[in-house]
């Protein structure tokens, strides 16, 4: 890995932290208006993560996608559930049903798609 691979994780993982933030409070903003949004955390990261790093690569795509379950696993935990400790959580998760599940998995998803190497997407057309 070279140096500029390095300096584009570094950034796309801070970058990716500020987007898990910004997601967890439009999840919380969503959540007043009777909206349930456990998709945004990890869309987010991988969104912010994506516009910062320059260079893509299954290395940044797969912290990505962790990064973005984080997000979704946390602002579930702190939003929508009751448990005092996040361990108690991921004992509890499994409780929380299908919809959950699919949210959160699908926020990792899109983090991780977003930011996948550049030669795995499709062609612009614009030739």
């Amino acid at each position: 890995m070279n140096n500029v691979q390095l300096k584009g994780l570094i950034t796309g993982v801070l970058a990716g932290c500020v987007g898990g933030v910004i997601g967890g409070i439009l999840c919380k903003i969503l959540l007043s208006y009777g909206f349930y949004s456990g998709v945004m955390p990890g869309a987010a990261v991988g969104l912010a993560f994506s516009t910062a790093c320059r260079s893509g690569g299954w290395l940044h795509a797969g912290v990505s996608g962790v990064m973005g379950l984080m997000a979704g696993l946390l602002v579930q935990w702190l939003v929508y559930s009751d448990s005092p400790t996040f361990f108690e959580f991921l004992v509890d998760f499994p409780t929380f049903g299908r919809i959950a599940w699919i949210s959160i998995g699908g926020g990792a998803v899109i983090a991780f798609f977003l930011v996948r190497p550049r030669e795995t997407r499709l062609p612009s057309g614009n030739r």
